[in-house]
């Protein structure tokens, strides 16, 4: 499903396993880019994106409040860790996210 095989193999006669991603399969999961620089804003924790409160070019202050996400009937709001202006959004609205994928991109 995600692309990736069990690959075993013996070493110093001990069994090992590890994961493998095999090319020559197509898979239907989509994989985000993840949050690495400093102005990267991801997602805290796996969810939904319910609402998207900024878009591209906006100013925003420290704290102001950027998306929604929802996890187990739960909202959470995530804010802004600095001032700035909003670069990028990289993510939809309704998008399920993995931890630390990327949302939002800030100069």
């Amino acid at each position: 499903e995600d692309g990736y095989r069990t690959l075993f193999f013996n070493l110093n006669g001990q069994t090992r396993a590890i994961q493998v991603r095999d090319l020559s399969i197509e898979t239907k999961k989509v994989i985000h880019k993840k949050a690495a620089k400093d102005g990267d804003i991801g997602a805290p924790l796996q969810g939904s994106l319910s609402k998207i409160l900024v878009k591209a070019g906006d100013t925003v202050a420290q704290n102001d409040p950027l998306f929604i996400i929802e996890a187990m009937k739960m909202e959470s709001t995530i804010t802004a860790p600095k001032a700035g202006t909003v670069k990028a959004v990289h993510l939809a609205e309704k998008t399920m996210v993995e931890q630390d994928d990327l949302v939002i991109e800030m100069e």
